[in-house]
């Protein structure tokens, strides 16, 4: 008897030929003659026995062509050299953003500085203005003054009181404008002070946040971690094998275990 014929007595030993792969058919027959698809699989997706020898060869080839890479130290080295330049590159960050606000901030303090030396130097000029043909004039004897000058200089003696409580006053002004820009300076240190706390805060919060955990401890797992536990390695391998219908049995899930395990020690 050619098992390579169809069996059943009305199909005329015809040749078997077709292998049913629709994922919806229920028959458990899945190969056949011509007559056994039109009784059985008449609108089932069909593939000859030879495309489905083809396939199912090449499908072993690839999947058997995955490799996986033994474990080294050098990603180990490749991830400590990526953490120390991101580490880097957020240090210079920090730095950058800081100087760029300490040079706003000095930039304005010293245009405070450069009004108020502006201002006190306009006020020094005034004044040596107005007392300098006072101090040429009183040099002389009063009797070889003419009487302009004599005139003058008795104006600049009823005035001297008002005079003096005018660029006392201005010379005040110019202290308190001084204690200003100091007091401006030690407010924009104390924001300085305060960015960094806050920074240094937001920092502690985002390292302990469950958010961003580096241990591997425990079955318990987090999207973030690096290295896959041996246990939901299986798991893994368990879950894709269970959904072809493939699941593994215990002596192949502690002998996958132990492999695992080797590797990763």
């Amino acid at each position: 008897m050619d098992i390579t014929n169809c069996q059943h007595p009305n199909h005329d030993s015809q040749r078997i030929k077709y292998v049913c792969v629709d994922p919806s058919c229920s028959i458990p027959k899945k190969i056949g003659c011509a007559d056994c698809f039109l009784d059985d699989h008449i609108s089932h997706v069909r593939k000859t026995t030879t495309q489905f020898k083809d396939y199912v060869n090449e499908s072993i080839q690839q999947i058997n062509a995955v490799e996986f890479q033994q474990v080294t130290n050098s990603p180990q080295q490749d991830l400590v050299r990526e953490m120390d330049g991101e580490l880097d590159n957020c240090v210079e960050c920090i730095k950058s953003k800081f100087n760029s606000i300490k040079g706003d901030l000095k930039g304005q303090i010293d245009n405070d500085m450069i009004k108020l030396q502006d201002n006190c130097a306009q006020f020094q000029q005034n004044m040596n203005n107005e007392l300098e043909p006072f101090k040429t004039t009183i040099r002389n004897d009063l009797h070889v003054l003419n009487q302009t000058e004599l005139n003058s200089l008795v104006k600049f003696y009823q005035e001297a009181q008002k005079i003096h409580k005018h660029y006392n006053k201005a010379a005040e002004q110019i202290q308190e404008e001084k204690q200003k820009i100091k007091q401006k300076k030690q407010k924009y240190l104390a924001k300085m002070r305060s960015i960094m706390q806050i920074l240094l805060k937001d920092f502690n919060e985002l390292m302990t946040s469950k958010n961003v955990q580096f241990d591997d401890s425990g079955d318990s797992e987090t999207p973030q971690k690096q290295v896959m536990s041996p246990n939901k390695m299986i798991n893994l391998v368990e879950t894709a094998r269970s959904s072809r219908r493939f699941p593994m049995s215990q002596m192949q899930k502690k002998q996958l275990l132990t492999a695992v395990t080797k590797k990763l020690e």
